[in-house]
């Protein structure tokens, strides 16, 4: 369910990730290799992207399906940071953009950006999610995505960094074998994310760093992170730590 992409690095154009490349995102929206619970993200997809030296990103969410989108008017446009994602509606969802990842926020470390890829609310685990929601979560739509983003807020707020924070979120849910979950966290200078039974691929080259579900194209320099890992990365560098480890 859903495919998510981060940029961090030099200024790109946001259709270059988002529609230029051999496998953009587009085309793991309607053709994706790797999603093993879904054929296509025909929900709509959103993006949300930093221009040089800005301190909030820009933010776009719609329900049109990202290869039919033809209002998107900002793939000229250079990014520093990106966050994107196509999304195919979890059970009991509704088909409404303010369900679409990312969703954006001001935090205690600057403005962040979230996406889920995969089902939170599997009845195993919506029970711990839904208990560790504060009573003033105000929660907009009826994702298990906002719910974590949520979450992940709120340990932020509480001094947690950003890393901190979303592996508590992914202890929360405590997934197990049948459930299917990665989450994505993008600042202007980080990029955090979690490996749940769900493809992500790395790629570090000329001082920036590219995450996606998918792998863009057939550059040798793509590396697959490992299943239940940590990742934490800026532009320059990157760190890739067990789950378990970091309970």
């Amino acid at each position: 369910m859903c495919r998510h992409l981060a940029y961090l690095g030099p200024p790109r154009g946001v259709g270059e990730l988002l529609f230029d490349a051999p496998h953009a995102l587009r085309d793991q929206g309607c053709t994706p290799r790797e999603m093993v619970v879904a054929k296509d993200n025909p929900d709509g997809w959103g993006v949300a992207w930093w221009s040089p030296d800005a301190r909030e990103p820009h933010h776009y969410r719609t329900t049109t399906r990202m290869w039919d989108d033809t209002a998107f008017a900002a793939a000229e446009a250079p990014a520093t940071a990106v966050l994107s994602a196509v999304r195919k509606a979890s059970p009991n969802t509704t088909l409404d953009s303010v369900n679409n990842a990312p969703f954006v926020a001001a935090s205690r470390v600057g403005a962040i950006a979230f996406s889920l890829n995969g089902h939170a609310y599997h009845p195993s685990c919506k029970p711990r999610i839904v208990a560790a929601l504060e009573p003033n979560a105000q929660l907009v739509g009826d994702t298990d995505s906002e719910a974590l983003f949520a979450l992940a807020r709120s340990r932020i707020a509480a001094g947690m960094e950003p890393a901190a924070a979303v592996a508590a979120v992914h202890h929360v849910i405590d997934p197990g074998p049948d459930v299917y979950v990665n989450l994505l966290l993008v600042s202007a200078t980080e990029i955090v994310a979690t490996t749940w039974h769900h493809s992500l691929y790395l790629h570090h080259a000329h001082g920036a760093t590219t995450v996606a579900s998918e792998a863009l194209d057939s550059d040798p320099a793509w590396t697959r992170i490992p299943d239940a890992h940590l990742l934490v990365a800026t532009a320059e560098a990157h760190t890739i730590t067990p789950l378990e480890g970091l309970r």
